[in-house]
């Protein structure tokens, strides 16, 4: 398993920057460049209070079985929008999206997530207040590069505290508090299990990851006679039969996935998705080897 330290989390920066950028601009809209040429790195405790601690901010928080990784992005940046303090259903799911991709893109495979979570705070200092009394606490201060601004994304990273080894002479009573904490630990992993086995996916299939399929939203189908086709014009008005109210086709390269009603996301058009359309089911028969022949003779 590799180590965990902010040695690894930048050789994954390093390995998919471009694409910790476009999720991050997925969620806020607008993002800058990662400048890892210009990265600023130490313990935690050394590091002061600064204008950006005080003020608010976006916080990604990842609780892994290794440790506890922290992201503060300041509202100085210039980066976040204007919803990001009172998100609806789609904000919400917009950052929710941003912890779980971003806890693929930084972190190794072998890294045990356990749980992430992205939201804006009043103060990023009181925020981070508990890294700083984490001795074994590491942080990078990776600048990100704007065409109008320059800001800084700031990542803290503290390993989980080693349990004592356990004394013979302990007390009975003490036994008893280590095995139930070992039945809790073993409880964890097993629940954990299905977890780690979506991060081997990025391991195997990263590259696939990266392909680009179509995304369509269909309002509406209907089928006209060439010479009516030919007759439009500017001004035209074609009707259809579906309801105003009925819900919106999702399509992935010309596949219905699923269905969900239209909304406005800032001044863009956007689609809540209400249900997901399983692929259509195929049945073959099975049977003796003569029947099947006898079937595809027929």
């Amino acid at each position: 398993m590799q180590e965990f330290n902010v040695e690894a989390v930048l050789q994954c920066l390093s390995e998919g920057r471009e694409e910790i950028e476009a999720t991050f601009k997925r969620a806020l809209d607008v993002f800058g460049t990662l400048n890892l040429e210009d990265v600023q790195r130490g313990n935690w405790a050394c590091v002061l209070p600064s204008d950006w601690g005080k003020e608010g901010g976006l916080h990604v928080r990842f609780q892994l079985k290794q440790g506890e990784v922290h992201i503060a992005l300041p509202e100085s940046s210039g980066l976040l929008p204007n919803w990001i303090n009172h998100p609806d259903a789609t904000g919400e799911a917009r950052l929710a999206t941003l912890a779980q991709e971003l806890s693929i893109l930084l972190f190794p495979p072998d890294w045990s997530i356990v749980s992430s979570e992205a939201r804006a705070v009043a103060c990023l200092g009181t925020a981070l207040e508990g890294l700083r009394s984490r001795t074994e606490s590491e942080f990078l201060s990776i600048p990100v590069l704007t065409p109008d601004n320059t800001s800084r994304l700031i990542l803290g990273l503290c390993g989980s505290p080693r349990s004592a080894e356990p004394n013979v002479a302990q007390p009975l009573g003490a036994t008893n508090a280590l095995e139930d904490v070992q039945h809790q630990v073993k409880s964890q992993s097993t629940a954990m299990r299905g977890h780690q086995s979506n991060r081997v996916l990025p391991l195997l299939t990263h590259s696939l990851l990266r392909i680009r399929l179509p995304l369509e939203v269909t309002l509406a189908r209907t089928r006209k006679p060439l010479l009516e086709l030919l007759q439009l014009s500017p001004g035209a008005i074609i009707q259809f039969e579906k309801s105003c109210e009925e819900p919106l086709d999702l399509s992935i390269n010309g596949h219905v996935i699923a269905r969900g009603e239209a909304v406005k996301v800032g001044d863009k058009f956007g689609l809540r998705i209400l249900e997901m359309t399983p692929p259509p089911e195929r049945y073959i028969v099975l049977g003796p080897r003569s029947a099947r022949q006898d079937n595809n003779q027929r």
